[in-house]
């Protein structure tokens, strides 16, 4: 049986704790741990583990529910695809040559223009992804600290359709402060939206009928979960493929995984890093050969909610505080991430 971990909040860089939050270009951050970077005074450890310390990933945030937007349609050949799986098919085609690309935004700087912290144990939560994407058979492309203009860049080059013709899906990972509707890259803040619309099926033609995916740990506000115990009351309780052409909506196929709900913080381990990445690299690497991706997350949710919790007496506020993911799916079909061979 799980139990919960409890992570103590350790004050970061020495920096002091503030009443107030610093405002600059739509809400920077607290750095009293209700926005920013969250430093207090006492040892994290997970699991009984190593100590590090915990801290909210309170960054100007990752955009709304994750909404995806299509682009604007001119004419019968911009409505056209080729389809890579038959209309009734459960599940989405493994037969191209590649699993595909992943590009993985990592910030762990600012320019200190911004007022935001270093994001300590950020890198920790790059390696394993990384890593963990590596053996799941994708082609993994690593970006450091960059600017706003140099992620859009980068996102519209990816964007472009001879990176995914012989590719089963595509897959971001983005980590970064953030608010809500926003994240933050190393010099300002972005629509999260952004994203995401580069890779509607109207837009990026050899993505059409395949899954996009998209990993954010950042924060959506500075909102506090206490949690609410549950109490078992009773000990019995319990809680067509014949088509040749067929139409989907540009947004579909999008999987769209947040680390925390709207308007709430998300929490990273200064030293074992966020709580949403170490339990999805610590479920996929379990379940990726046996079960759907929309099935594996539910319990990525599961294993973060059973053991993680903030645990900081010495700040009352920030105490016993738990997180709980956010996926939001468009998918019409199973994704799996099992051997392609």
């Amino acid at each position: 049986m799980e139990t919960n971990v409890k992570e103590n909040e350790i004050k970061e860089e020495g920096e002091e704790v503030k009443e107030e939050s610093v405002k600059k270009c739509q809400d920077i951050e607290k750095q009293n741990g209700i926005n920013g970077i969250m430093n207090t005074t006492d040892n994290v450890s997970q699991d009984g583990a190593s100590k590090g310390q915990q801290e909210p990933d309170d960054d100007t945030g990752d955009g709304s529910t994750g909404g995806v937007t299509g682009g604007n349609e001119t004419g019968l050949e911009s409505r056209l695809a080729r389809m890579p799986v038959s209309r009734e098919s459960m599940r989405y085609s493994q037969s191209h040559l590649k699993r595909g690309h992943c590009v993985i935004f990592n910030h762990r700087h600012f320019d200190h223009v911004t007022g935001l912290g270093e994001r300590n144990g950020t890198d920790r939560d790059r390696d394993q992804v990384q890593q963990l994407l590596k053996n799941l058979g994708f082609d993994v492309h690593v970006y450091n600290n960059l600017s706003v203009r140099e992620i859009k860049d980068t996102i519209q080059d990816y964007s472009q359709e001879e990176y995914h013709r012989n590719s089963d899906m595509f897959a971001v990972v983005f980590m970064s402060h953030g608010e809500q509707d926003v994240l933050w890259g190393r010099d300002a803040y972005f629509k999260a939206d952004f994203l995401f619309d580069q890779f509607t099926a109207d837009r990026c033609k050899t993505l059409a009928g395949k899954p996009k995916l998209f990993f954010i740990q950042a924060c959506r506000g500075d909102g506090l979960d206490s949690g609410v115990t549950l109490v078992r009351s009773q000990p019995s309780d319990e809680t067509d493929s014949g088509y040749l052409a067929y139409k989907i909506p540009s947004t579909a196929d999008f999987l769209i995984c947040w680390s925390t709900v709207s308007g709430h913080y998300s929490w990273r381990n200064t030293t074992n890093g966020s709580w949403f990445v170490q339990s999805l690299v610590h479920v996929l690497e379990r379940e990726a050969s046996h079960d759907d991706l929309l099935s594996i997350m539910t319990s990525v949710n599961r294993y973060m909610i059973n053991n993680f919790e903030s645990n900081c007496p010495s700040q009352h506020h920030m105490h016993g505080k738990k997180q709980a993911a956010s996926i939001v799916s468009t998918l019409m079909r199973k994704v799996y991430l099992g051997p392609k061979y």
